[in-house]
């Protein structure tokens, strides 16, 4: 089965990423984001097209403040009703997961009066996604298949403060590979193939408006080689 979707689809899971790639870093503080966010990316598997792949993602991200300038975060989600078009085909699962780690750098900080500040951040995402059923010719194909991958990503942005909002914007960089398995494949075919991220570097813009001294709303958006609109509210433990 697997032989057969290799030559329709390249990959669904390059550029999975979640979280926001801006938050509150004070020492020895914790921070707690709830966060749900809608996923397009176009990927190539190896030499033998493209593939669109799209999911919405719900879940939480937790970071502590190493120093007033360096937190470390870890977040996990989970991917609801995940698919994948190509060339006519759809590929799709009832849910998958991801998880990541990310390390966050303030190098120095925003002030009012629009004079900017510059943060760095980078980290790592693994996702899975167990793929249950395929759209061939209008007919729909119970299989049994599982993607995951691992995504490495940095971002270099510019932080502004101007009263309760503090928008920011910048580049984001990333690179990633994936196994895509079938657990039943038909005779003389893999069992498994691999690919590579479609695009390596993409546009990031957002806007965080603190509610109170310990609660702020954010939304963020990466957009050219992969589209990531996130969404939520964070709370700090100040």
């Amino acid at each position: 089965m697997l032989m057969g979707c290799i030559a329709l689809i390249p990959s669904t899971l390059w550029a999975r990423d979640f979280g926001v790639l801006v938050l509150p870093i004070h020492q020895d503080k914790l921070t707690s984001s709830l966060l749900y966010e809608h996923l397009k990316v176009t990927d190539d598997f190896d030499t033998r097209g493209r593939a669109d792949f799209s999911s919405n993602i719900v879940g939480a991200q937790f970071s502590y403040g190493l120093t007033d300038q360096v937190a470390l975060a870890v977040k996990g989600g989970t991917l609801v009703d995940p698919k994948v078009d190509a060339q006519g085909s759809q590929w799709q699962s009832r849910a998958g997961y991801l998880y990541g780690i990310d390390l966050y750098n303030e190098i120095f900080p925003a002030t009012p009066g629009w004079r900017p500040g510059l943060q760095l951040s980078g980290g790592v995402t693994g996702y899975q996604v167990p793929l249950d059923r395929t759209n061939v010719g209008g007919s729909w194909v119970a299989v049994d298949q599982k993607m995951a991958g691992v995504e490495y990503h940095g971002a270099l942005l510019a932080t502004f403060k101007a009263g309760p909002a503090e928008p920011y914007a910048g580049l984001r960089g990333y690179g990633s590979s994936t196994t895509w398995r079938d657990n039943q494949p038909l005779p003389g075919a893999p069992d498994a193939i691999s690919g590579h991220a479609h695009g390596n570097l993409s546009i990031v813009a957002g806007l965080p408006v603190q509610l109170n001294k310990e609660v702020r709303f954010q939304v963020e958006g990466v957009f050219v080689t992969e589209t990531l609109v996130t969404a939520g509210f964070t709370i700090a433990s100040f």
